[in-house]
């Protein structure tokens, strides 16, 4: 998995007619070592703090096949946080306190493909467990979550799991899958898959982007041009939209209009300091302007961020 996790500096919550709860994220990719933090926030939504008795990883794996609802739950919860357990040990050089057979990760795909075709919940958890393993083959079940539809999973709460995952894997094979959430009718689908896509190189992915600065949807606008950013070269179709994203008013138009979305100080703040390092990624010399009046701006993250950008130009 790569070392890569999603910052959401938005906190406030999804507008009240929306059964979705990702409609009010904006959320560009940001480069720490951090990489496994979605998976446990996975599997604690998913299947909550299910407690059973301790089994190995292997007995826990033939119960997610056969075992009863609960007790499948309760493994694939266990697989999870034992291969992160793994994970860390091997970080820390240490023995590994749930060894694996031989094969383990073939065991893994051959038991996805038991499972019966509504276990969503099941294959997307055994997808990220194959990513922990280092199997590829993790990728396409979460691609496959992706087909999902609203009477499959109620709120996109699947999807959206999976497109996070995917966007921290960084595999090209899931840059069409995503492009694809990018025409759909729900916002934090859209709005999560533009922040995704600079970590998935593949065809299709600048100018899906480029698109989705048209969006009706601040948010989406806003994670694509953050995004856009990203790509090597970056993309300056995004500039005029981050310098816009680096001042107030527009959340102050946006709060307007949708009072539930950017009334919160620190929220505002935060993404306007995003704005400003992608900015600094694009490297205008018309910029320079703009920036050095930032670090004179009364919010201090605001301007110690437009300080360390035009540190950075400097260099």
């Amino acid at each position: 998995m790569s070392e890569t996790h999603v910052e959401i500096p938005d906190d406030s919550g999804p507008p009240p007619e929306s059964d979705s709860p990702y409609k009010n994220l904006w959320v560009p990719l940001v480069l720490v070592p951090a990489g496994i933090v979605i998976a446990i926030v996975l599997v604690f939504v998913l299947f909550g703090s299910a407690l059973g008795e301790e089994a190995t990883m292997s007995q826990n794996l033939q119960t997610v096949v056969d075992g009863g609802a609960n007790e499948r739950d309760q493994a694939a919860f266990g697989l999870v946080r034992q291969a992160l357990e793994n994970q860390q040990a091997r970080a820390e050089g240490v023995e590994l306190p749930w060894p694996l057979e031989e094969g383990f990760a073939r065991q893994v795909s051959s038991a996805a493909d038991q499972l019966a075709e509504d276990d969503h919940i099941l294959r997307l958890a055994l997808g990220i467990l194959l990513d922990l393993l280092g199997d590829d083959a993790g990728v396409e079940l979460l691609i496959a979550t992706l087909a999902l539809d609203e009477s499959q999973d109620p709120g996109a709460e699947l999807r959206f799991y999976a497109v996070w995952n995917l966007g921290l894997i960084a595999d090209a094979r899931a840059a069409p899958a995503v492009l694809k959430l990018l025409d759909g009718s729900d916002e934090g689908l859209r709005n999560l898959a533009a922040g995704v896509l600079c970590n998935l190189p593949g065809e299709g992915v600048r100018e899906g982007l480029v698109m989705a600065l048209g969006d009706d949807s601040l948010a989406v606008r806003a994670s694509a041009a953050a995004s856009l950013s990203k790509l090597d070269p970056p993309d300056g179709s995004a500039a005029r939209l981050l310098r816009d994203l680096t001042e107030t008013s527009i959340y102050t138009a946006e709060n307007a209009r949708f009072p539930q979305k950017y009334r919160v100080a620190e929220e505002v703040s935060g993404h306007r300091v995003v704005a400003l390092r992608a900015l600094g990624r694009l490297g205008l010399a018309e910029d320079r302007a703009l920036l050095e009046a930032l670090t004179k701006d009364s919010d201090l993250n605001v301007a110690d961020g437009a300080l360390k950008v035009l540190a950075d130009w400097d260099k």
